[in-house]
């Protein structure tokens, strides 16, 4: 399932001369996946105008139309049947290399509600650093590199935690992640080494265009 609404800036953004859902979706029929859903909202019609319903591609696209922004999760409750095995929930401006066979198999594995792919991310700051106690200076750090771990959009759901999705309403999926953790339900953190990029950020879209 693909998430494209009104927060992406072209529907039809592309990369290498060939559209980003276009990647995503042929990843997907690569690693076995024969039946995609693309949650549409903003420019919707120009998503099934170009895709149809997926034959040309080798799978089955159905569409989540959105009347009201429902947000990263929320569509999920448009789904017109319950599902009976864990969903692979993706955003639509991602170019990425990740191998989803792997990960569903990670979910599956680990018996996990839900599964969040991660993403090692360092971001150097522009400028040097200080540390100070009151008024005397106490050390100079120079360009520090921040190393941090962030969500990388891709996500692997249980029927149960799909289920849980409240209907009609925005909803983060991120909040689906923090109501399991108060539950106490198990969750998997799945590490994406490969190449991924977030291309709704020009640079990285410059990057991209730069790599493939």
């Amino acid at each position: 399932l693909g998430k494209l609404t009104e927060e992406t800036p072209k529907p039809m953004l592309k990369v290498a001369g060939r559209p980003i859902l276009e990647r995503i979706i042929l990843q997907l029929v690569n690693h076995g996946i024969r039946r995609v859903f693309i949650s549409v909202n903003y420019l919707g019609h120009v998503i099934e105008d170009h895709f149809g319903g997926g034959e040309q591609l080798g799978c089955q696209i159905e569409y989540l139309r959105e009347l009201t922004p429902l947000g990263t999760g929320g569509a999920l409750s448009l789904l017109a049947e319950k599902p009976r095995d864990p969903v692979l929930v993706m955003n639509g401006d991602l170019v990425m290399q990740t191998n989803f066979s792997q990960m569903l198999e990670f979910h599956e594995k680990g018996a996990f509600h839900a599964t969040m792919g991660l993403r090692p991310y360092a971001h150097e700051i522009a400028f040097g650093c200080a540390t100070f106690d009151g008024d005397q200076l106490v050390g100079i750090e120079e360009k520090p590199v921040l190393q941090k771990t962030v969500n990388a959009g891709v996500y692997v759901l249980s029927p149960a935690a799909v289920q849980s999705v409240p209907a009609q309403t925005f909803y983060p999926i991120t909040g689906l992640f923090e109501e399991a953790l108060r539950r106490n339900l198990p969750c998997g953190a799945y590490l994406i080494e490969e190449e991924w990029l977030d291309v709704g950020h020009p640079s990285q879209l410059h990057r991209a265009n730069g790599l493939l």
